[in-house]
């Protein structure tokens, strides 16, 4: 689904709570995905569960790994039509379906969430979802942007664009979406209190070096979408804001550039593997 804080997504933003805006889909959230499925540890066999798929990309890679069926489920119509395009493999559904939504009951052996649950408002409420319809010993794994401070580098980039009086007094009606915790510990109790078991938790740091340009495409295939949705501020965003905030995170960018001409692109992940 996928992106909010994060290093972009595949798949698509929210921009209330059943819709969201479409995203270009990351490299980096591919590779993190990647490492999901490896920790996942998926079986021969295994009916696989793509919670926030997006246009499936990771949903094919899934496939490649089971000989089950695997269903892929997001909120977003376009990401869905995309998807269902793109890949035809009789093996694999997409559904139109918010998390919330979900109503399987014992129908899989592994849920995949990748660079989607930091949009759930209520992840409990996904977790009681996403258990019922795991079957016994079914496994569920996610990877998510964690803490507040997620990248360093973009919130620097934002309180520098707040420099402009304009644009803070826009900005300080911002009320950020994301479920977004410290530490391990507050993720492993999350779904321990959901009834699973953890097998795996690493809270992760995660460094690339990038141009400001390669970080400014970063910054708007995901986070871009949650600071200029409207739905999050408590007041309209008048024409100008949306130009005047991306031309200050320009300025940031190219500021902490370094010598080399790069910059430290620092992310903090989750990732979780539990059981049921």
């Amino acid at each position: 689904m996928s992106v909010g804080p994060t290093d972009g997504t595949v798949g698509s933003v929210k921009n209330n709570s059943n819709t969201r805006l479409h995203v270009a889909p990351s490299i980096l959230t591919h590779r993190a995905g990647a490492q999901l499925i490896e920790l996942l540890g998926i079986g021969g066999n295994a009916d696989i569960l793509d919670v926030g798929c997006g246009t499936g990309n990771l949903t094919m890679e899934l496939s490649k790994r089971t000989t089950g069926s695997v269903s892929g489920i997001d909120p977003s119509e376009g990401m869905i039509r995309e998807a269902s395009k793109m890949y035809s493999d009789p093996r694999i559904t997409f559904m139109v379906m918010d998390n919330r939504e979900m109503t399987f009951h014992e129908e899989f052996d592994n849920i995949f969430c990748n660079s989607a649950f930091q949009w759930f408002r209520t992840p409990e409420h996904f977790l009681e979802k996403a258990y019922a319809a795991l079957r016994p010993n079914g496994r569920i794994g996610i990877q998510a942007p964690a803490k507040k401070n997620y990248c360093p580098l973009f919130l620097k980039a934002i309180g520098e664009s707040c420099t402009n009086p304009e644009i803070a007094q826009i900005f300080s009606g911002f009320r950020p979406p994301w479920c977004l915790l410290e530490s391990g510990e507050e993720y492993s109790a999350l779904f321990c209190k959901a009834g699973f078991r953890i097998t795996y938790c690493s809270l992760e740091e995660s460094r690339n070096r990038y141009t400001p340009e390669k970080v400014f495409d970063v910054f708007s295939s995901g986070a871009k979408a949650g600071y200029l949705n409207p739905a999050y501020y408590n007041t309209p965003l008048p024409e100008w804001f949306e130009a005047a905030f991306l031309e200050g995170i320009r300025g940031s960018f190219d500021r902490q550039c370094e010598a080399d001409g790069l910059i430290d692109l620092l992310f903090y992940r989750i990732f979780l593997i539990a059981e049921k």
